[in-house]
C-alpha cells in the first residue's frame, strides 16, 4: 500500500480535492494518509472528510512523516519548487502537478535531486494518459494516417479572464499551465518538435472577472507553429478570450487518412474529454472507439464530471487520465522501474517555453512580436 500525502488537499474545493482525492479513492493499492493545508481548521476538515489519519498545515512536516510514501503536490504553482524540494530531500516519491516550477533552473534542480536521491518522481502532464490520444497513437503507429503531414490543435480554454491567469507574476498563465500540457501533448504524440517560434497577443479589457482593474500582462491568445522531427508541420492556436466554442479540436493528416479528436461535450471543455474520429483513403469520418485497455477501469463510467472549482468540472477522462499516471507511478515504485513523464521531462517542455516567456504582445508592437 503506498501511504499518500497531499499538499493542497482543500476540503471545499481545488484540483487536489476534486480530482487527485478521488483518483486515490478508487485506486487498489494506494491511501491517502495524510492532507496539507494552510490552515488548520480546513487540514482537520479535510482529514475528517478524506479518511486521512494525519493533518497538518506544515508542508514540510508531512514530507517528513515516516508513515508518508508518496507526496502529491497539488498547491499553486509557486509553491511547487519548495514542496518538491522538501519532499525529495525526505526521499520521498512526488507526484507534482504541471508546471514543475517557477523557472529552468528551479525545475533542474528538482530533477537532479530527484535523481540523486534515487526516488520516483512524475510531473502531473496528464495528456500522457489520455485514453483518445493514446488510441490515436496506436493508430498513427500502425499506418492509419500513412505518412504524417500534419498536426494542427485549434484549443479556447476558460480562464485568462481570470486575474489569476492575468498576470505572469503568480506563474499560472496561457502559456504555463495549457501552453506546457499541450506544447508536450503535440511533442509526444506527434514524434517530437524539432522547431518552434509563437506568436501572443493581449486581447481582453484590462479587468478581472469581477471588474475589477487588472494590470495584464499575461498573453490570453497564443499561436504556436513549427515542425516535427519526422517532418510534419504542426500549430497550436490556444486562446481564452471568449466564451463561446470552448474546448478542443486535433486534426491529424497523412498520406493515407486523417484522425481528429474533439471535446465531447461543450459543458465539459477540458483537455482530456476526447472523441475519436478517422477517415481513412477518402472515406468518410466515422467514429472510432477507444481500447478499454487504455482507460482506467478503476475510475466508475459515472458520473461523468465532478466539481473541481466553483462553476468549474473536471470531466471523467480527466481522472482517467491521472490515473493512468499514478498507475504507472505505483508500478515504478514497486518494481523500481522508470517513471514518465518525470522530471526530466518537465524540464524538457519547461525549457521549451522559457524562449517565450519574454516576449512581446503582437498587439502592443506587431514587429517585434514573434519570439523564435
Amino acid at each position: 500500500m503506498i501511504r499518500v500525502g497531499m499538499v493542497g488537499a482543500n476540503p471545499d474545493f481545488g484540483w487536489g480535492s476534486g480530482v487527485h482525492r478521488r483518483v486515490i479513492d478508487h485506486l487498489p493499492g494506494f491511501r491517502l494518509h495524510g492532507v496539507c493545508t494552510t490552515r488548520e481548521e480546513s487540514a482537520r476538515r479535510a482529514s475528517e472528510q478524506f479518511g486521512a489519519p494525519l493533518w497538518t498545515i506544515d508542508h514540510e512536516e508531512l514530507c517528513g512523516h515516516q508513515d508518508i510514501d508518496l507526496v502529491a503536490i497539488c498547491v499553486k504553482v509557486p509553491h511547487h519548487y519548495a514542496i518538491a524540494r522538501a519532499a525529495l530531500s525526505a526521499g520521498k516519491h512526488v507526484y507534482c502537478e504541471w508546471p514543475l516550477a517557477l523557472t529552468v533552473d528551479q525545475a533542474e534542480e528538482l530533477a537532479a535531486l530527484a535523481a540523486a536521491r534515487g526516488v520516483k518522481a512524475m510531473i502531473g502532464l496528464h495528456l500522457h494518459g489520455s485514453p483518445a490520444l493514446r488510441q490515436a497513437a496506436r493508430l498513427i503507429a500502425d499506418g492509419y494516417v500513412g505518412q504524417l503531414y500534419s498536426l494542427s490543435l485549434h484549443a479556447r480554454m476558460f480562464g485568462p479572464v481570470m486575474r489569476a491567469m492575468a498576470t505572469r507574476d503568480g506563474g499560472t498563465t496561457l502559456l504555463s499551465i495549457y501552453g506546457g500540457h499541450l506544447l508536450d501533448a503535440v511533442d509526444h504524440y506527434g514524434g517530437g518538435i524539432a522547431d518552434v517560434a509563437m506568436r501572443g497577443a493581449i486581447h481582453l479589457p484590462p479587468v478581472d472577472e469581477t471588474g475589477a482593474p487588472v494590470a495584464r500582462d499575461a498573453f490570453d491568445h497564443l499561436q504556436f507553429h513549427g515542425a516535427l522531427s519526422n517532418g510534419a508541420l504542426f500549430n497550436l492556436d490556444l486562446a481564452g478570450v471568449s466564451m463561446t466554442g470552448m474546448g478542443c479540436l486535433w486534426r491529424i493528416e497523412g498520406s493515407e487518412g486523417m484522425l481528429t479528436l474533439s471535446t465531447r461535450d461543450p459543458a465539459v471543455p477540458g483537455i482530456e474529454a476526447l472523441l475519436l474520429h478517422g477517415a481513412s483513403r477518402g472515406g468518410p469520418l466515422e467514429p472510432i472507439a477507444i481500447d478499454p485497455a487504455l482507460d482506467c477501469a478503476a475510475i466508475p463510467p459515472a458520473p461523468d464530471r465532478y466539481v473541481a472549482y466553483p462553476g468549474s468540472f473536471a470531466s471523467r477522462e480527466a481522472l482517467s487520465s491521472i490515473a493512468s499516471l499514478y498507475t504507472g507511478l505505483g508500478e515504478a515504485i514497486r518494481t523500481d522501474g522508470p517513471v514518465a513523464p518525470d522530471f526530466g521531462r518537465a524540464v524538457h517542455i519547461q525549457r521549451m517555453l522559457a524562449r517565450f516567456d519574454g516576449a512581446t504582445p503582437a498587439s502592443f508592437q506587431p514587429d517585434t512580436g514573434v519570439a523564435a
